[in-house]
């Protein structure tokens, strides 16, 4: 009983943009992530068209995805944070970067059709481009991700502090990370 309430009150947050911003914002790093790990073992260890099909239509609709995180973001306004400031940049930097987004996207919609047997060396080039591109696109994500978790969970953060030496606060304060 109680997870049928819980799922009654759980479907009209389907209609809520800030639920679905937080929703589908993940989908751009881990779709992205899963896709490419997808398309290397189905390109050189599976080897079946259908396997790498489904995988660049996983790197592409998860790449894709950033339009409707974007569109709801831009809905859900205003979204409370800890600083306006850094939420302000956050959401900047979400839409001055969207491009690479949208390059991955395409290069794996594109991969439909310039990869597979048959297409030679450009073939293989666009492999390569389609997963090194997608390791890129996921080392950004992280990245973007990292300054998300420093506007609302600023907690969760490694606390730096002088030039050479940096403290985890945490489960381990006591250990010092030199760089």
């Amino acid at each position: 009983m109680a997870f049928l309430k819980e799922l009654k009150a759980l479907l009209p947050q389907l209609g809520n943009s800030k639920f679905l911003h937080f929703l589908l914002e993940p989908l751009l790093l881990w779709g992205v992530l899963i896709g490419v790990l997808a398309w290397v073992l189905s390109l050189w260890v599976i080897k079946n068209r259908m396997a790498q099909i489904c995988s660049l239509i996983l790197i592409a609709t998860s790449a894709f995805a950033v339009l409707p995180v974007l569109h709801f973001r831009k809905k859900a306004s205003p979204i409370t944070a800890p600083s306006a400031r850094l939420l302000n940049a956050q959401n900047e930097r979400r839409k001055e970067t969207q491009w690479v987004y949208y390059a991955m996207g395409s290069l794996a919609t594109l991969g439909l059709f310039m990869t597979g047997e048959g297409k030679g060396k450009s073939g293989t080039v666009f492999s390569l481009a389609i997963a090194g591109g997608g390791l890129a696109t996921v080392i950004f994500s992280v990245w973007l991700q990292e300054k998300e978790i420093a506007v609302f969970h600023p907690d969760a953060r490694i606390q730096f502090k002088s030039g050479a030496t940096r403290q985890k606060q945490g489960m381990f304060p006591s250990m010092v990370w030199r760089t």
